[in-house]
Order: C-alpha cells, then sequence, then structure tokens
C-alpha cells in the first residue's frame, strides 16, 4: 500500500514542478517582450525629443536673425529721415531712388521683397517687385508696428495671391521734440518655401516614415502649417476639427505633452513628441509610425515563442531528473559549502594579518586581544607587548574621556567612524582614521577597529588649503587691479572725452546762433548734430558711472545701492520693483563696499538681460554679525547645468568669487519658468 501511495504522489510532484517552471517562464518571456516594448518606445522618444529640440532651436535662430534684420533697419537712422523726406516733400524723385537703392542694399535671397508702407497704410515703394496692395491682415501687422514702434514677426498666412507668406515689419522712427514719431514701415516678405519648409522637413535620422509637423490651433480647428512628407499642398489648407479624439495634432493642440500615441492626418498609427515654439502659436511635432518602431519587435516575438517552447521542454526534461539527483546535489552542496567556508576562514586570517590597515580586536574592557602585522610596524610593539596593552594605551595622555564616550557610542550604534591621533611605543603620534564595530562572536561582545594612517592625507589637505588661500589673494588682487582701471577709465572719459564733446556742442551751439533766418535746411541740421552730441554725451555718462560708480564714495553704500535701482528701473520700466534697504553706511571698507555694489549690479544686469521678469525683489537686512542680501525675480529661471553646459557661468561666478573673497556665503536657485533667487551674506568687520 506504502509502494502505491509513493507512485501516485511520485507524478503529482512532478507535474506540479512542470507547471510551475511552465508558468515561470511564460511569466518572464511576457515580461521580457513588454520590457522590450517600453524599451523601443522610451528610445524612440529620446529621439522625437532630441529632434524636436534641436528643430525647435533652428527655428528661434532662424526667426531671431530675421528680428535682427528688421531691428537694423528699425536702427537706420538715415533711411528713417530719408522716408520722412520722402513722404512729406513734393519733389520725390531724388528721395525716391535714395530709399530704393538702400532697400536693394538690403535685400537678399532669403527675401520675397522689402515694401515701404506710409502711417496711413499706403504702399509707397517694393523692391524688387511692386506691391499692388495689402491683405487687411498685413495692414493690421503694420498698424501694430506703427503703434507700438517694435518690430512685429507675423503668423504664416496667405498673401493677396493665394501664396504661404511669412513677414517681418520694421517701423522707422524719427525723433520730433522729445519724441519718436513712426513715418513708415518696411514690411519684409519672407518666402518659407526657402529654408523654413526645408528645415522643418528634413529628418536628422534614416527613417521611412519619419516626420515633422508644424500646426497650430485656429479656434475650433487645428491647421497644418507646412508642407508634409506624405501629402501636396497642405501649408494653411489642411484642417480638423481639434476635438477628434485619436488624431495627433488635434490632441496636442489641446494641450496634450509628453509622447502621444493616436492617429496622424493619414488615419495611420504613430508615435509622436511634440513641443511649443516659445513666442508663437505654432506647435512642432515629430512623429513616426508604429508599424517602423515595432518592426523589430515581430521578428522578436517570432523568437520569443519558438525560445519559449525549447525552454519548456527543457523544463520537462529537467524536472524528469530532478528527484533522481537531489540526494546527491545536497550532499555535494553541504560538501562545497565547507570547503567555501574553511577557504573564506583562511582568506580573512591571511587579509586580517597582511592588511595595509591597521586590524585590532579587544573585549569589552578594551583589552587587545588580536593585532595584525600592520599593527606590530605601524606601533612599534611586538605582538606579545600589543597583547598586553589597553586600547587607551595607543592614545596620546589625556584622550580617556573622549575613548569613554566613543564607546559608548558604538555601543548605541554598533559601530562608528571617526578620526583621531595615535601613539607609537616611542611616544611619537600619527593621524588615523578609525572605523569601530561592535562583533558578537558566539555570544561573547568584541569590538573591531580597522585603522588607517592618514598622515599623507592631512599633509595633502593642508597644502590644498593653502593653495585655496592663495587662490583666493590672487583673485582678490585681481579685482582690485579690474577696479582701479576703471576707475582710471571713467576719469578719463569725464575730463577728457565729457569735457571734448561738450566744448564741441557749445561750438556748434554757437554755430547755430549765427545761421541766418533763411538757412533754415542747415539749422535743422545743426539741431540733428546737437541731438546727437547731446544722446553721445549721455552714453558717455552712464559708461563713466558703471565704471566708477561716484555715489558710492560721496554719499555712501545705501543711496549708491538706491541709485542703481533707480537706474535699472528707468531702463526696465514693464518690471514692478520691491526694494527693502537697511541702512548700511560705515559697516564696510570702501573696496568691501565696492565688491557688494558690483555684485547686485551683476545681479541687476541678468536680470535685465535673461531674466524678462515681471517683479523684482531687492533685499537687504542688516543683522548682528552680518548682512543678508536677497535678489529675486519671477522671470524664465534656467537649469544650472544647462547653463553651466553651455558655459554661460562667468557673471556667476564672479558674483560668487566676490561673495568668497570677503569671507561670506553665495546661494543660487533657479528653476525654469520659475525664476531665480540669489542669497548672499557678508560678515560685519568687529568693531562695527
Amino acid at each position: 500500500m506504502s509502494d502505491k501511495n509513493q507512485f501516485l504522489k511520485f507524478p503529482l510532484y512532478f507535474i506540479l514542478i512542470f507547471i510551475i517552471f511552465s508558468f515561470g517562464i511564460l511569466t518572464s518571456g511576457y515580461l521580457y517582450y513588454k520590457n522590450q516594448e517600453d524599451y523601443i518606445t522610451r528610445e524612440k522618444q529620446q529621439e522625437l525629443s532630441a529632434i524636436i529640440a534641436l528643430k525647435i532651436d533652428q527655428i528661434i535662430s532662424w526667426r531671431q536673425e530675421r528680428i535682427d534684420y528688421a531691428s537694423t533697419i528699425m536702427d537706420d537712422h538715415f533711411l528713417s529721415i530719408r522716408v520722412s523726406d520722402f513722404i512729406k516733400s513734393r519733389t520725390k524723385l531724388l528721395f525716391k531712388n535714395q530709399i530704393t537703392e538702400r532697400l536693394t542694399s538690403l535685400a537678399s535671397f532669403q527675401y520675397q521683397s522689402l515694401t515701404l508702407i506710409d502711417p496711413q497704410g499706403n504702399v509707397r515703394l517694393s523692391v524688387p517687385t511692386l506691391e499692388r496692395g495689402l491683405t487687411p491682415y498685413v495692414k493690421s501687422l503694420a498698424n501694430q508696428a506703427m503703434q507700438t514702434q517694435k518690430v512685429v514677426f507675423s503668423d504664416l498666412y496667405l498673401d493677396e495671391n493665394s501664396k504661404v507668406m511669412l513677414s517681418v515689419l520694421a517701423p522707422l522712427l524719427v525723433i520730433q521734440g522729445n519724441a519718436k514719431v513712426t513715418v513708415g514701415v518696411i514690411l519684409i516678405r519672407i518666402e518659407p518655401y526657402l529654408f523654413l519648409y526645408p528645415l522643418i522637413k528634413s529628418w536628422p535620422t534614416p527613417s521611412l516614415t519619419g516626420e515633422t509637423e508644424l500646426i497650430r490651433r485656429d479656434g475650433n480647428e487645428v491647421i497644418f502649417l507646412n508642407e508634409l512628407r506624405h501629402r501636396e499642398n497642405i501649408p494653411l489648407n489642411l484642417r480638423f476639427p481639434v476635438d477628434s479624439p485619436k488624431l495627433v495634432a488635434a490632441m496636442i493642440a489641446r494641450g496634450k505633452k509628453g509622447i502621444v500615441e493616436g492617429l496622424d492626418y493619414r488615419g495611420v498609427p504613430v508615435l509622436a513628441v511634440a513641443g511649443l515654439i516659445p513666442d508663437s502659436p505654432w506647435f512642432l511635432v515629430a512623429k513616426v509610425d508604429a508599424v517602423e518602431i515595432y518592426a523589430s519587435l515581430k521578428k522578436l516575438s517570432r523568437q520569443l515563442v519558438f525560445l519559449l517552447i525549447v525552454l519548456i521542454g527543457t523544463a520537462g526534461i529537467s524536472v524528469a531528473y530532478f528527484q533522481r539527483n537531489q540526494q546527491t546535489k545536497f550532499f555535494r552542496q553541504q560538501y562545497e559549502a565547507e570547503r567555501k567556508r574553511r577557504a573564506l576562514t583562511q582568506r580573512y586570517e591571511y587579509l586580517t594579518r597582511f592588511a595595509n590597515d591597521i586590524i585590532l580586536v579587544t573585549d569589552q574592557s578594551l583589552r587587545i586581544v588580536e593585532a595584525n602585522d600592520r599593527a606590530i610596524t605601524s606601533y612599534e610593539y611586538t605582538l606579545d607587548e600589543l597583547l598586553n596593552l589597553h586600547l587607551i594605551d595607543l592614545y596620546p595622555p589625556g584622550s580617556e574621556q573622549v575613548l569613554d564616550t566613543l564607546m559608548r557610542h558604538v555601543d548605541e550604534e554598533s559601530g562608528l567612524i571617526f578620526e583621531a591621533m595615535q601613539q607609537r611605543k616611542n611616544g611619537t603620534t600619527f593621524p588615523v582614521e578609525i572605523s569601530l564595530r561592535l562583533l558578537d562572536l558566539e555570544g561573547q561582545k568584541l569590538f573591531q577597529e580597522i585603522i588607517r594612517d592618514i598622515t599623507e592625507r592631512k599633509r595633502t589637505e593642508e597644502v590644498l588649503k593653502q593653495s585655496e588661500k592663495n587662490m583666493r589673494y590672487l583673485a582678490s588682487q585681481l579685482l582690485s587691479a579690474q577696479e582701479d582701471e576703471r576707475k582710471r577709465l571713467s576719469g578719463e572719459l569725464h575730463d577728457e572725452l565729457g569735457h571734448a564733446l561738450l566744448t564741441l556742442k557749445l561750438q556748434i551751439g554757437s554755430v547755430k546762433e549765427q545761421l541766418l533766418p533763411q538757412q533754415l535746411t542747415l539749422k535743422k541740421e545743426v539741431e540733428k548734430i546737437l541731438e546727437f552730441i547731446n544722446a553721445t554725451i549721455e552714453d558717455v555718462r552712464r559708461l563713466y558711472l558703471d565704471l566708477s560708480p561716484g555715489d558710492l564714495e560721496d554719499l555712501g553704500l545705501t543711496t549708491a545701492l538706491r541709485s542703481l535701482v533707480d537706474d535699472f528701473s528707468q531702463l526696465q520700466k514693464h518690471i514692478r520693483w520691491t526694494i527693502k534697504l537697511d541702512n548700511l553706511d560705515g559697516l564696510f571698507a570702501l573696496s568691501t563696499q565696492t565688491a557688494i555694489y558690483r555684485i547686485v549690479q551683476e545681479a541687476l544686469t541678468n536680470i535685465g538681460k535673461h531674466a524678462k521678469p515681471k517683479k523684482v525683489f531687492l533685499g537687504i537686512k542688516r543683522e548682528k554679525q552680518s548682512v543678508s542680501f536677497t535678489i529675486k525675480d519671477d522671470g524664465i529661471g534656467f537649469e544650472r547645468h544647462k547653463v553651466v553646459t553651455e558655459k554661460k557661468t562667468l557673471g556667476l561666478l564672479a558674483m560668487e568669487e566676490r561673495v568668497k573673497i570677503l569671507g561670506g556665503a553665495f546661494e543660487l536657485w533657479s528653476q525654469e519658468n520659475q525664476g531665480t533667487k540669489i542669497s548672499f551674506t557678508i560678515p560685519i568687520p568687529e568693531g562695527n
């Protein structure tokens, strides 16, 4: 009966093991397949994200070049004056020829035409072809440029000939009295088929279906703006409802971010990544057909099915031998385990004895019970002498209380790492790093000390500290020399160039007074020269103040900082400034005040150049032993590692270095679209 029961149990045991193995193999195969699918998706997402980032950067750079080109035209004072004269004068032929020559010289192969529009919205000149009329959209852009007196960059639109165009409009300004007056607008038409569309259409990696789309939302529709790979005559003609549930372009227009899976304009399943082009309503979408992305998975799935069948068959064969070999394996494992344990014990004893670090073992009374060869060499005791010592005998005199405290911490935490001094047999000491551990061997508590001689490390640390001190000194001398050179340059600007300009202004003013009443044209030219000289004098004054802030020496640091903020607020009138300043006068030496002034000046300059904020806060608070400074904005912010990679941290490093030279602490926090905060503290010298 017993043999029969054993016969029945044996197959059931085998079947259970086989089922478990088979289930595990199938599960592993499925997880591997999903992992490969996720890996391919992540790889493609990273590739598409990189393509989007690259193309957005290229489009931004291209657009900025066009805006800079328009700004150059806008800043052409000669052209503005000639346009004003052309529009007002009855004898127009000379002015017309001069303006035409100027526009012709400004034209390039990337521009369809350059057109002059008067303040009433009428076309007055066009190069190289004559413009017969303007669409209402272009007229509205021209009116916007005149009203704002800024360069305007248009959206893609259909011109009067139903041709896709982009335009940049540059207002022409002249100074009348104390105000700038718009005398016309230069309309620069850009042919997107020449550069923008080829740029968007290009794909940096080999792909049969890879494609880039430029789209924007228009009310309840999403519009395709560029030429596509699989269809023609698309720009501004291909539209879909924005609420299309599976259309990738519609999902992106509704605000979907990250990787997007859905259907493209052909109804084909795709994988896409999109990005918003800053300062525009455009979205750039990079997509690849799902069939292309997952093509390798089909081959993998066939291989995986074959492999799973082989593995399940192998599992069945292996289980058949399992029972027969079980006991043999068990005894073999026991033998191997014992052999490895003995080998490990011998290796531990070898490593302990010949280790490069000192290894000591003490009992609970801290009497040394084991020591390796390195301990004998380092302490210059024999092994018998070491085994007759207590741990405190290896410490310099007076270390009893410190060692007692350390041992209590070890008992509580089961381990401790610290630095200390050790004493040799001849009385000399050397620095060490000690790793102290509590061991429990067969109910007996022992302490193991692994001690490393750190004499060389300490010597190296001292050398590094001295080197850093020398670098700080050199940096301070360099900054001091820089300030001296700034003072010299500001003096020359003020005493020589400033006086020369003033003399020139007076002389030209005298010439103006001597002109006859009928010499009106010459008198106007003289007035323009005087206005230019006044502007130049103001620029020289600004450079002089930037190089050497006179308020700092004459009125003190607090007034100088307030004056600095006032100057920036005049230049950045769209920013809301919040200022909280404690009185700092008399706290610091002039060199320290100058350094603080430069730090705040650099921070405000960075805000004006890069941050694009709406609000800026400057707070200076006096503490007992130091003064804390906080400069915070709500601008676009940045990721610090990106700025470091792009090597744009010179100003930040200069600020941090100035603070460290003054013995202070510097902190910088910034995050994209969340603003920037600079905080630093400067210690107050004793006696103040």
